[in-house]
C-alpha cells in the first residue's frame, strides 16, 4: 500500500522543565511549562503574553511576527507554475476542453479529496465547460486510489482524460492500465512518492524529486487549488486571443473567463481541507487556512449552509474547531457509512432543495456513525473488563465491525489506554481490513513493518495506519504484533504536553482572547495555546446535553468566576470525582462560543490536576 505518511514538520525546539506529573493514571503524559529563552528586543513591542506565544512558535524577529500575525495573500502564496509539470498539465486540460473530451475528476473519498474535487468541478463550471464528471471509489468495496473497474467504467462513459485528486502517486500499475485502454492521467497528489513515479501524462506533487515548488506540505485539495489557479491564469492570459497549445498549435476556445480573483471563492474548500488534513499551518498553508476560514464564513454554497444549519453552527463565526468537529465528521460520514459521492454532491450543489436533503442525510448517517462507534467501544471495553488488564498492544476484531469506523474507535482507545491499538473488521469478501493508532509514544508503522510478512497490505505513519490480512492470519495477529512491539524502540516513554503560560481567571477577558486569536487558525505546527490556572475553586459541577454526556465546571478564584466545559466527559473523567468546593489546577484553552447568537467566553478543559 502506498498511501504514505501524512508528513508533519517540527518548527522549533524548546528546552522544557517539568512542573508536575499526573498521578491518576500511569498512561497520561506529564505537563511541562515552556522554558522561554531570553526575549529578543524585536518582540518587546508586543504585549507580554503575545510575545511569549510568538517565541514559543519559533518567531524571533519583528518581520517574522508581522508575517505570521498578518497573512497576506500575494506575499504568502506561490506561483502555481513553479510546480513541476504544471504547464504540461494545463496545456493537456485546455486541449481536452478544445476537443470536447470528457474529463473525469477521480478523487479520494475523504475530507481532503472531496473538497479538492469540488474545486476542480467548480473551476470547469466557471469556465463554462460541462463535460467534466466526478468519480470517487467506494471506501470499503474499492479501497484507496485508482482501480481497474472504475477506470473501465469511465472509459465506457466516454472519458479520455482523468485528473486524480489526493491519490494516484502510488498507483503506477493502474495508470499504466489506464493508458492501455486509451485514458490519459494527470496525477495531483501530496503523499510521499514511491521510488518510481506513475507513468502519467503529468504528475503534480510538490514532494516529487526535482519539483521547485516552495510549499512542500500542501494537502491534496491544496494541490488541486494550485492546478485551478494555473488553469484560470492561463485562460485569462489569452483573453480574446487564441490559446496557445504546446507552443505550436493555435486554437480558438469559447470559454467563460471568470473575473480576476474569482478563484478565491474556492478557498472555502482549500482552507477546510488544509485544516482537516493536519498539514502544518505555516507558510502558504497558513494563508490557505486563514483566508479559507474568511471565505467559509461568507460562502454562498447551499450545501455548506444547509450542513451548518443542521449542526446549529453559526457560519459567521466559524473556526478551525468547527471544521474539525462539525464539518469534517459529516463529510467523512458519507464514505464511512455509504458513498462519498453524496458529500461531493452536497458541497458542489447549487440547488437549495437538493442541498437541504443531502445535508439532512449526512447529518443522519453521522448520528448513525456515532452510535455504531459507541457500540463498538462498549463491546471492546466489556472484553477488556472480562479479560483483565489489556496487553501491551491492544488487538481486537469482529467480522461484523465496519472497517471504515475502526480508526475512530482505535484513536479513542489508544488515548485512553496509552498503548497501540489494532482493530479489524470485514465488509466485503474474506479479506480482513483494519486500522491502528499509536499510544504511549510507539510508532505503529514500525510495528507493522516489523511484522510485514503477516499482512497483505499495510501503510500509514507513526501515529496511524491501516492494514489488510487474510482470514487465516488474523488468529495469530495479536501474538505477531506484541512480538514486533517488543523489537522496536519507543519514540519516548511518554510524550510531554507543553503549557504555554500561567493565567488567572481574571485574565480570561475578551481582550486576552482577541490577542490569542491573532495566532489562529490553530492546528499542526501551530498548536492552540494551552494555559494553566492554578489553585482555583470548583464553585459548581453539572452535566449537560440530551443524555448528560458533557461536563461543565464553574471555577472561582479571587473576584473571577468562569465557566469551563468538556464534551463527552463526566465528573469522574479526570480521576476521582470532582466536587464543589475542591481546589484544583486546571489546564485549558480559551474559546468563544456563539451558541444561539449569545457570545460567551469560556474555558475548554484539557485536564484537572489535584
Amino acid at each position: 500500500m502506498c498511501k504514505e505518511e501524512k508528513a508533519t514538520a517540527a518548527f522549533f525546539c524548546v528546552r522544557t522543565i517539568r512542573v508536575w506529573s499526573l498521578c491518576y493514571t500511569t498512561f497520561m503524559a506529564p505537563y511541562v511549562l515552556r522554558s522561554i529563552p531570553e526575549m529578543p528586543e524585536a518582540l518587546l513591542a508586543y504585549p507580554p503574553l503575545l510575545r511569549t506565544l510568538l517565541l514559543a512558535r519559533g518567531i524571533t524577529t519583528d518581520e517574522e511576527a508581522a508575517r505570521f500575525l498578518a497573512p497576506d495573500w500575494e506575499r504568502d502564496t506561490h506561483d502555481p507554475f513553479l510546480m513541476f509539470d504544471m504547464q504540461r498539465a494545463v496545456e493537456r486540460i485546455v486541449r481536452a476542453m478544445v476537443s470536447g473530451e470528457v474529463i473525469a475528476i477521480w478523487s479520494d473519498y475523504d475530507m481532503d479529496g472531496i473538497p479538492g474535487a469540488v474545486i476542480l468541478h467548480d473551476t470547469f463550471q466557471a469556465l463554462g465547460y460541462d463535460r467534466a464528471v466526478h468519480y470517487t471509489p467506494h471506501r470499503n468495496k474499492d479501497g484507496f486510489g485508482l482501480n481497474r473497474a472504475g477506470l473501465e467504467e469511465l472509459k465506457e462513459g466516454g472519458a479520455t482524460l482523468i485528473i486524480t485528486v489526493d491519490c494516484g502517486i502510488g498507483d503506477g500499475a493502474f495508470v499504466e492500465y489506464a493508458s492501455s485502454i486509451g485514458l490519459e492521467v494527470i496525477v495531483t497528489d501530496h503523499h510521499i512518492p514511491c521510488a518510481v513515479l506513475p507513468p502519467a501524462y503529468a504528475v503534480l506533487n510538490p514532494k516529487r524529486e526535482g519539483c521547485a515548488y516552495p510549499e512542500k506540505m500542501l494537502c491534496g485539495a491544496g494541490v488541486a487549488f494550485k492546478l485551478a489557479q494555473a488553469l484560470l491564469t492561463h485562460v485569462r492570459s489569452q483573453k480574446q486571443a487564441p490559446i496557445q497549445i504546446l507552443t505550436t498549435v493555435s486554437i480558438c476556445i469559447d470559454v467563460k473567463v471568470p473575473v480576476p480573483g474569482w478563484e478565491k471563492w474556492l478557498l472555502d474548500m482549500a482552507g477546510m481541507a488544509t485544516i482537516a488534513d493536519m498539514v502544518p499551518l505555516r507558510g502558504e498553508n497558513r494563508a490557505l487556512a486563514y483566508f479559507g476560514l474568511l471565505v467559509l464564513r461568507k460562502s454562498r454554497r447551499p450545501g455548506l449552509q444547509a450542513l451548518l444549519s443542521r449542526a446549529r453552527a453559526d457560519q459567521r463565526h466559524l473556526t478551525e474547531d468547527d471544521v474539525g468537529f462539525t464539518i469534517a465528521p459529516r463529510v467523512n460520514a458519507a464514505s464511512r457509512m455509504g458513498h462519498a459521492r453524496d458529500a461531493f454532491r452536497l458541497l458542489a450543489s447549487q440547488d437549495p432543495t437538493e442541498a437541504g436533503a443531502l445535508a439532512e442525510e449526512l447529518d443522519r448517517i453521522n448520528t448513525e456513525r456515532k452510535t455504531l462507534v459507541a457500540v463498538m467501544k462498549r463491546e471492546i471495553k466489556h472484553r477488556i473488563e472480562k479479560n483483565g488488564e489489556p496487553k501491551e498492544v491492544l488487538v481486537m476484531g469482529n467480522p461484523e465491525w465496519k472497517p471504515s469506523l475502526l480508526g475512530l474507535v482505535a484513536g479513542g482507545l489508544a488515548e485512553e489506554f496509552g498503548r497501540p491499538v489494532f482493530l479489524w473488521g470485514r465488509e466485503e469478501g474474506v479479506t480482513i481490513k483494519g486500522s491502528c493508532r499509536s499510544g504511549g509514544g510507539v510508532n505503529v508503522y514500525e510495528i507493522m513493518h516489523h511484522a510485514r510478512e503477516h499482512f497483505i497490505e499495510y501503510g500509514g505513519h507513526a501515529g496511524a495506519g491501516g492494514f489488510s490480512l487474510s482470514h487465516e492470519a488474523v488468529h495469530a495477529l495479536e501474538e505477531v504484533l506484541i512480538t514486533a512491539h517488543r523489537h522496536i524502540a519507543r519514540d519516548s516513554a511518554l510524550k510531554e504536553r507543553l503549557v504555554d503560560a500561567d493565567l488567572s481567571l481574571e485574565e480570561v477577558q475578551w481582550d486576552t482572547y482577541r490577542m490569542i486569536e491573532k495566532l489562529a487558525p490553530f492546528g499542526e505546527g501551530n498548536p492552540k495555546p494551552l494555559f494553566c490556572f492554578r489553585d482555583v475553586r470548583i464553585a459548581g459541577v453539572r452535566t449537560f446535553g440530551k443524555g448528560g454526556e458533557h461536563l461543565e465546571l464553574s471555577l472561582a478564584s479571587g473576584s473571577g468566576v468562569r465557566k469551563a466545559i468538556a464534551f463527552f466527559a463526566s465528573p469522574d473523567t479526570y480521576g476521582t470525582m470532582l466536587v464543589e468546593g475542591e481546589r484544583v489546577t486546571v489546564l485549558a484553552h480559551l474559546e468563544a462560543s456563539y451558541f444561539r447568537n449569545r457570545p460567551e467566553l469560556r474555558l475548554r478543559l484539557v485536564d484537572v490536576v489535584r
